[in-house]
């Protein structure tokens, strides 16, 4: 009887503090959380986000704190204690009412329509389309017309030296 070698899974790691991905997405943990000017507690607070579960795309990390980007195009850093895995996506404010589709199809029944600055609960996407749940409602939206799905950075670093 031959042995086989142990099958592992192969996990990638990247150079960065927390050992994932720049840019990936979370979402907020809770309904407030304070956006500073830099990584530390010590660091202006330039707003409050007051929206938990809104996504936020991770640009940039230092040990404790994640620079963050949101839905209107502002970045400041956020303690990782308060951020979790993304979970969510929302229908970016300006757009209009997003078609919730039966199936991933444009030409498929429409179940419902979600209204911009709303969040919806993020089941899986593929082949350019998401399923999503708002409320008690799910059905599939074109990937590309929610914000938290995108795999590029959606917003820049601000330059550090910029104004000096």
């Amino acid at each position: 009887m031959g042995w086989s070698a142990p099958v592992h899974a192969e996990t990638k790691s990247f150079d960065t503090p927390s050992g994932s991905p720049v840019p990936r997405w979370a979402m907020l943990r809770r309904s407030e959380v304070y956006a500073r000017k830099g990584p530390s507690k010590d660091s202006r607070i330039v707003w409050t986000y007051r929206k938990a579960s809104m996504p936020v795309q991770i640009i940039s990390e230092t040990r404790d704190w994640r620079l963050v980007c949101d839905v209107d195009g502002g970045v400041a850093w956020v303690s990782k204690t308060m951020l979790q895995s993304q979970k969510s996506v929302m229908v970016p404010n300006g757009a209009k009412s997003l078609e919730l589709h039966a199936s991933p199809d444009a030409g498929s029944k429409v179940k419902a329509y979600v209204r911009p600055r709303s969040l919806a609960q993020l089941d899986k996407c593929r082949k350019g389309w998401c399923k999503i749940s708002v409320g008690t409602v799910s059905g599939w939206a074109p990937e590309g017309s929610l914000w938290g799905t995108q795999d590029q950075a959606v917003c820049r670093r601000p330059d550090l030296f910029a104004g000096r």
